[in-house]
């Protein structure tokens, strides 16, 4: 068995070994998500590694890479997504012998640490690989028992509305409490207007403030899954109630059952009026794995959003 770095040449491999591995589940697994989720990052292209065996793709582990802001200062980090071995070939440890080596390489490019939201067949072995749990999201959810019934679809709106806004954000330097994705140039475009697996939506007046949305189909019925909030500035009364107006339009329109956003976002911000529930830890879990001795993960005072951590 030969590990080596992908090349462009294996990524049609590599989708149909995703395919056989993992079948379609809810993300379908294609060379355009590909290309947009690991060669259009704006944090830079992807490291994925594969294994091969007499010329077959038998295995492949594929990190993204991320960057953190902390009171300015950037912390480089990966987050652990894909991951495939062949029904064949499973058993045999390639997918450790995979992510250890793949650790191995962003330890020499300086990475500080990797994240990931493992599911609770894969969370075992994470764990073993050194992964330790910082915990649930916790979530505020708003619930709506009286919104009815809509199976129109909602239009997506222009993103030049929202250009000078998103600008702004990406170019200057938010005052975020906490540990927050970077927001480099390009960031937000590519993650909620270029995103091929769902449409996302957005509340904003074009210059102070921008909300990112999307509608989402559960057990608990539909929810409107508050993505990101930015503001430029502190936001007046008026302009507070403009946007707790128009989320309830929003909430109206796609006929949520309930709306739910990131409890620390919440705490952090209180501007969005989601009711008396208490926030509670029942989000994705997440677990970290530090990489550089001097940066330990588990100590930060993280901020993330709903949209950090979504799965795609």
């Amino acid at each position: 068995m030969l590990i080596r770095v992908a090349t462009e040449s294996d990524i049609p491999q590599i989708i149909e070994l995703l395919k056989v591995s993992l079948g379609e589940s809810l993300i379908p697994k294609s060379e355009a998500l590909w290309r947009w989720k690991h060669q259009n990052n704006p944090f830079g292209p992807s490291p994925v590694i594969v294994a091969e065996s007499d010329g077959k793709l038998i295995g492949i582990r594929a990190f993204l890479r991320w960057e953190l802001s902390l009171d300015g200062i950037i912390k480089k980090a990966c987050r652990a997504v894909d991951t495939a071995v062949h029904p064949d070939y499973q058993g045999q440890g390639i997918f450790k012998k995979l992510t250890l080596n793949l650790i191995g390489e962003m330890e020499k490019e300086g990475i500080d640490f990797i994240y990931n939201t493992p599911n609770a067949d894969s969370l075992p072995g994470y764990l073993k690989m050194g992964w330790e749990k910082w915990g649930k999201l916790p979530l505020k959810l708003n619930f709506h028992f009286s919104q009815g019934k809509n199976n129109l679809p909602i239009n997506p709106e222009s993103w030049s509305k929202i250009k000078n806004i998103v600008d702004k954000i990406e170019q200057e330097k938010l005052a975020l409490a906490g540990l927050n994705t970077h927001l480099l140039p390009g960031y937000l475009a590519w993650r909620y207007r270029d995103c091929p697996l769902f449409p996302y939506h957005f509340i904003s007046d074009g210059e102070s403030y921008v909300l990112f949305y999307r509608i989402k189909e559960g057990k608990m019925g539909r929810e409107l899954r508050i993505a990101d909030f930015f503001t430029c500035r502190e936001l007046s009364k008026k302009e507070k109630n403009e946007v707790r107006k128009k989320l309830k339009d929003a909430e109206k329109l796609a006929a949520a059952r309930f709306t739910s956003y990131s409890g620390l976002k919440y705490a952090n911000q209180k501007i969005l009026d989601l009711g008396i529930l208490p926030i509670i830890p029942m989000g994705p879990i997440v677990t970290l794995r530090q990489v550089n001795p001097l940066f330990n993960p588990l100590d930060q005072n993280w901020n993330w959003s709903l949209g950090d951590l979504e799965v795609f």
